[in-house]
């Protein structure tokens, strides 16, 4: 093989291990849009509550996964649905928040929020979504 040709070779074989590397959504995998918040309970943060959000027009049975993140030891939470931190996609939401106690067996909200109660929303837009405080008693 002359040099050039190698040359050739090598820049296609880079070209699509960038091309693979791609943050485009995967096959079925609806796009994602980057979301931020913060729980706070009495104006506290809920370190370690568990956020979810749950799409407003969710077909039965669907497999889509929900959208879910864990409190930080400020309240800040960054959603992920498909990989760490990527984001929801574009939509309506009712948000869940339970909060394990230490042993993470009891809710310290008492259901107060969970899918049967909640009255909490969202709604994440294309592009970056800072979601106002969730402040909860």
């Amino acid at each position: 093989m002359t040099h050039s040709r190698r040359g050739l070779v090598l820049f296609a074989v880079l070209g699509l291990a960038v091309g693979c590397s791609s943050d485009a959504p995967k096959l079925n995998e609806k796009p994602v849009h980057k979301v931020r918040g913060q729980v706070l309970v009495n104006d506290k943060p809920a370190a370690g509550a568990f956020v979810l959000f749950i799409p407003v027009n969710e077909a039965a049975g669907s497999t889509d996964p929900r959208p879910r993140a864990t409190a930080d030891d400020n309240g800040h939470f960054v959603i992920s649905t498909y990989g760490d931190g990527d984001g929801a996609p574009a939509g309506e939401y009712r948000v869940t928040v339970t909060w394990p106690d230490g042993n993470d067996v009891e809710d310290r909200l008492n259901g107060r929020y969970s899918p049967a109660n909640s009255k909490l929303k969202a709604t994440v837009k294309d592009g970056p979504n800072e979601l106002p405080v969730y402040k909860l008693k």
